[in-house]
């Protein structure tokens, strides 16, 4: 286990492709602060029973819980821990409803993500795994918390340092990362990751340009003086400017790819899908390529660099 003063680094294993989940526990005077939770399965709650007796704490020794953003991997223990520690939940409320709509009970989310899939262009063959496939994620986040809303702007103390809360949407709409910038540290969830490129993805009912909103996060982040970051996925890095810069790169490529596709024939984001990701995925993974796809040409089409219409039952972009 890695530790850097008074934040220890807890990796939670995962049933899918990321495989991890890097959480963080802070170490303060009043208790234990822990910042995202993993997912509510067998395997993360054993990991977590491992890393509470090597860093030295009872559940009933945290003092707050705090999320960066709702994806299960974040979200998915909170209820359980909430109910253990009895310690409150902290997240922003743009990411509590978007997980109600997606992991809720009844919500009709799955089903309009089928939907959503098929106008575009995904055959029947996949679109029926999907509705599913979403509501098997609901039994690892539930219990559901019950959070104290914080938002960008304010201040939250984490051990026994404050950390400005900074809104960082574009993998999620309410995604929050935590700064303490008389250390230089950001633990910034999936915002940036030193490897990986954070999925950002269109879904139904959410932001409409999600790419755009990255972007625009990217270029407002650029000045912070972060010397060391914390990511959920990969090692603790220290090249923040340089990883910016190389995620602008990333997505400047992948547009001009996709923009030079459908400026030589008509093609649905399907088509663009496959062509850029392939078509050896499961369908978790495919679930994230398609997203990721439209909103790379949703962005394209917003900014008036491709069209848009509907040709039959599916939408198809074009010069």
């Amino acid at each position: 286990m890695n530790r850097w003063d008074d934040i220890y680094e807890v990796s939670l294993p995962l049933p899918f492709a990321l495989k991890a989940i890097k959480s963080y526990v802070i170490r303060g005077s009043n208790g234990f602060t822990v910042v995202d939770t993993g997912l509510s399965y067998e395997a993360a709650h054993e990991a977590w029973e491992h890393a509470r007796k090597a860093i030295g704490f009872d559940w009933t020794d945290v003092e707050k819980i705090v999320l960066t953003h709702y994806h299960p991997d974040h979200y998915g223990m909170a209820g359980f821990l909430q109910e253990r520690s009895q310690a409150p939940v902290f997240m922003s409320e743009t990411d509590y409803q978007q997980a109600q709509l997606f992991f809720g009970r009844g919500s009709e989310q799955p089903d309009q993500m089928a939907s959503f899939y098929g106008e575009n262009g995904l055959p029947d063959e996949w679109t029926t795994q999907i509705p599913s496939h979403l509501r098997g994620f609901s039994q690892w986040v539930e219990p559901h918390p019950n959070p104290t809303f914080i938002r960008a702007g304010e201040t939250i103390q984490l051990g026994d340092a404050r950390y400005d809360i900074l809104h960082t949407p574009g993998h999620a709409d309410g995604h929050l990362s935590f700064y303490d910038g008389s250390r230089g540290l950001l633990i910034g969830g999936d915002f940036l990751l030193p490897k990986i490129t954070p999925n950002i993805s269109l879904w139904p009912g959410c932001d409409p340009n999600p790419l755009d909103s990255f972007l625009n996060t990217l270029e407002q982040m650029k000045p912070l003086e972060v010397k060391r970051i914390f990511p959920s996925h990969g090692p603790v890095f220290d090249h923040y400017q340089q990883r910016i810069e190389q995620l602008i790169q990333h997505h400047m490529d992948r547009l001009a790819e996709m923009k030079n596709w459908v400026m030589k024939e008509p093609l649905t984001a399907a088509e663009v899908c496959f062509r850029t990701f392939g078509k050896n995925l499961s369908v978790h993974n495919l679930r994230f390529a398609l997203s990721e796809t439209l909103a790379h040409l949703e962005y394209l089409r917003l900014n008036g660099q491709v069209q848009r219409e509907k040709h039959g039952a599916h939408w198809v972009y074009y010069r």
